[in-house]
């Protein structure tokens, strides 16, 4: 693994973990990250180097690196939103892009979570469950048409809208 820190804010940062094939540099992540800069947090983002974990190894590596690094907001992306359930038990805030819904540890521990919590999906992402999204209680972006790296085959320009409007969300959730 590779943790690249971006912004000097004091205090604990925001920890940004990738998917299995998102990178923390591809253009979701990449927004969200630089809102937490804009906004005055410090960011990690991690990368994989030897290949991402297999997923059930993804909780204990996470519980790893909030003991190590002790962040105050986790953003998380497809493969490592697996480690929901790990931030609801320690009530820790989070950003959870794409989250494997469809895995009732994962949905169960989004209606338990922290309530600064968001959660991003897509309609044609067959990992998202809209019902138990909206059920959270928690502040919901549902893109409509939008796959699980959120964006639109075909329709660069709706992809392109879609990442400003997840902008924007973000920026209101990070002020809010």
């Amino acid at each position: 693994m590779r943790v690249v820190e971006e912004g000097r804010a004091p205090g604990a940062p925001a920890l940004v973990l990738p998917g299995r094939g998102y990178d923390v540099d591809r253009p979701v992540l990449r927004a969200v990250r630089d809102e937490l800069v804009a906004a005055g947090w410090r960011v990690l983002a991690l990368s994989w180097t030897q290949g991402p974990p297999r997923p059930q190894e993804v909780p204990a590596l996470v519980r790893l690196l909030l003991d190590d690094l002790r962040p105050g907001l986790l953003v998380a992306k497809s493969l490592t939103t697996l480690a929901l359930p790990v931030a609801a038990d320690r009530g820790l805030a989070g950003i959870w892009v794409t989250p494997l819904l469809d895995r009732p540890d994962v949905g169960l521990a989004a209606a338990r979570s922290h309530r600064r919590t968001l959660l991003v999906g897509g309609t044609a992402d067959p990992s998202w469950n809209r019902t138990l999204a909206h059920e959270s209680d928690r502040e919901v972006l549902e893109l409509h048409g939008a796959d699980h790296s959120l964006e639109h085959p075909g329709d660069p320009a709706r992809t392109a809208e879609d990442l400003r409007r997840l902008r924007t969300v973000v920026r209101g959730f990070l002020a809010g």
